[in-house]
């Protein structure tokens, strides 16, 4: 396992250490959402900045969140794949950052399901899906695919958070004697059923 070296953690995020997944919706960032974010941009200066609904800073936030996700993901992981837990990446992201992709999803959701007051945002994502090769439902389901994998919050989490920190020192909070390796196995596994879940295998 190995630990992010982001600064200020919040929140730790278990992710594969095979990055490929992430390859699949790394087209948000520069394909989805920043060009959202500079449609959202000029509604503003035209006194319109409801009309995509989301504001441009939370676009530029979300971007950024699967933006530094990448440029990690990428990092060589020295002593990856060594025990238990083989090929886990340990990440901290900033609670706030989380909020910023939850809060895109839920507006992509919402032009999914055809509301009313994100039609604008229905076709403007439509126009891009065209040109990717991907629907709005597809769009969706990409970015929930990346929320679900960041925001996967159960004990299991935890238990591989504080085996991966054990030996740079105790997490803040923690006392005692690193997880055992059954337990450790276990938690890998019920991490695995996470992804799983997610569409990550």
């Amino acid at each position: 396992m190995v630990a992010s070296r982001l600064r200020d953690p919040d929140r730790p995020c278990v992710l594969p250490g095979d990055s490929s997944w992430l390859q699949e919706v790394r087209y948000l960032e520069e394909g989805v959402l920043r060009v959202v974010a500079r449609a959202a941009a000029v509604a503003t200066d035209r006194f319109d900045g409801d009309r995509v609904v989301l504001s441009v800073g939370v676009l530029e936030g979300a971007a950024c969140v699967i933006g530094r996700l990448a440029d990690e993901m990428e990092e060589p992981a020295d002593g990856e794949g060594q025990g238990e837990g083989e090929g886990i990446r340990v990440l901290f992201l900033p609670g706030w950052e989380l909020d910023y992709l939850w809060q895109v999803l839920a507006a992509f959701r919402r032009a999914q399901a055809g509301e009313p007051e994100a039609a604008d945002l229905r076709e403007l994502l439509e126009d891009l899906g065209y040109g990717l090769d991907r629907t709005v439902e597809q769009i969706t389901e990409d970015l929930q695919r990346v929320a679900a994998m960041l925001m996967l919050d159960i004990p299991a989490v935890r238990m591989l958070t504080a085996a991966a920190l054990h030996p740079l020192g105790l997490p803040p909070g923690h006392t005692g004697p690193p997880p055992d390796a059954d337990a450790v196995r276990e938690a890998y596994e019920q991490v695995r059923a996470g992804w799983a879940a997610a569409g990550v295998r």
